[in-house]
């Protein structure tokens, strides 16, 4: 039987650098990656996409974007029930 070889393109790290001015933007980034369990790097690529998702999408509250953004991470996860027009309570 033969398999097939995916050839995955390696990602190369970018470097972030933040200079004296920028230190409490840092110490705030860094709080909130510590309050969500998210590493400096993870935090970072997690406001990367929301403010692209904001920027593509002015109209919705960010609440909203970060609401969907976690129902499509829960329906991935097989957490997703269909809904049931007209029942109310779960």
């Amino acid at each position: 039987m033969a398999t097939a070889t995916v050839r995955r393109k390696k990602i190369t790290p970018v470097p972030v650098r933040f200079g004296e001015e920028e230190r409490g933007f840092l110490r705030m980034i860094e709080a909130r990656a510590s309050a969500e369990s998210r590493s400096v790097s993870g935090q970072l690529k997690y406001f990367a996409r929301l403010g692209m998702i904001a920027k593509d999408n002015p109209d919705l509250p960010l609440s909203f974007i970060e609401d969907v953004l976690i129902a499509q991470e829960e329906s991935k996860a097989g957490l997703g029930r269909p809904y049931q027009w007209g029942v109310i309570g779960s």
